[in-house]
């Protein structure tokens, strides 16, 4: 993309749009100082973007930003959240990486807290994945051996059951605040287990499957409660402890489990 927004640029976009689908996200590595320290940064431009958000996790910082923000106004907003963004940067390097799991026979799974065993069976003519009641997992496919096949299809499992499990929790949950179910959707992401919007959707991770039944419970009473308070004030957290008063020793507990949890 042309920064100076030349009409050429924009009759060479006309040109090749026919072609090639609309570009709708750029990521660019970048580099800033904070407090005398260098700090390596991806800048990840969205056209869908509204607003600036930060992001630390164990790749480091990435700032997504909306498509014509300067890069001016970016390192603005940087700086002002340095305190912030160092103090992350830091926790992640004190943090132990997360060991790869291992998608073969006899590997240890989650199921609702309880630890059940990965079974890979070879079958020539389908996928299928299967619950036993002795805690095994079994996965039957052609090649026993593609650990990103075994993968594919154990994540598969439990998306379909979060969209069999999720619904009755909200549902629970909806009456005790006295508020409307919201349309509810399944997010894969790697670093929050849900979100609510003013749209009145409410995204829940499918790991959570993993998780006891109180942690998901914990993560659903707080989305709900963001269909009264858009925040983290006080009266949220007085909204989720009117029906999840345990809010606290729930928090902590995810906390705790979460960097295993997204390893899924």
């Amino acid at each position: 993309m042309d920064r100076s927004g030349s009409r050429a640029a924009r009759d060479s976009a006309d040109l090749t749009g026919d072609l090639f689908p609309p570009v709708q996200t750029v990521e660019q590595p970048r580099t800033v100082v904070l407090r005398g320290r260098e700090v390596p940064y991806l800048l990840k431009r969205n056209t869908r973007r509204r607003r600036i958000a930060f992001l630390v996790d164990e790749t480091g910082l990435s700032v997504q930003v909306p498509w014509r923000v300067s890069e001016r106004a970016v390192e603005e907003e940087i700086h002002k959240a340095a305190r912030w963004i160092l103090a992350k940067l830091d926790e992640w390097s004190h943090r132990t990486p997360t060991p790869r799991r291992a998608w073969a026979q006899g590997s240890a799974l989650d199921y609702l807290g309880r630890s059940i065993t990965l079974a890979v069976v070879h079958d020539p003519v389908a996928t299928l994945v299967e619950f036993k009641p002795e805690g095994e997992l079994q996965v039957r496919l052609p090649d026993p051996a593609d650990q990103n096949a075994v993968r594919t299809a154990v994540v598969r499992w439990y998306r379909r059951h979060a969209e069999r499990h999720f619904p009755d929790r909200i549902d629970h949950y909806a009456l005790r605040l006295k508020v409307e179910r919201p349309r509810i959707l399944l997010s894969s992401a790697t670093t929050r287990w849900g979100s609510c919007n003013g749209k009145r959707e409410v995204r829940l991770n499918f790991r959570l499957m993993q998780a006891p039944e109180r942690l998901i419970d914990y993560v659903v009473a707080h989305e709900l409660a963001h269909l009264l308070h858009l925040n983290h004030s006080r009266r949220f957290w007085n909204a989720v402890g009117r029906i999840f008063p345990e809010y606290e020793a729930a928090r902590t507990e995810l906390a705790a489990v979460s960097q295993h949890y997204m390893s899924l």
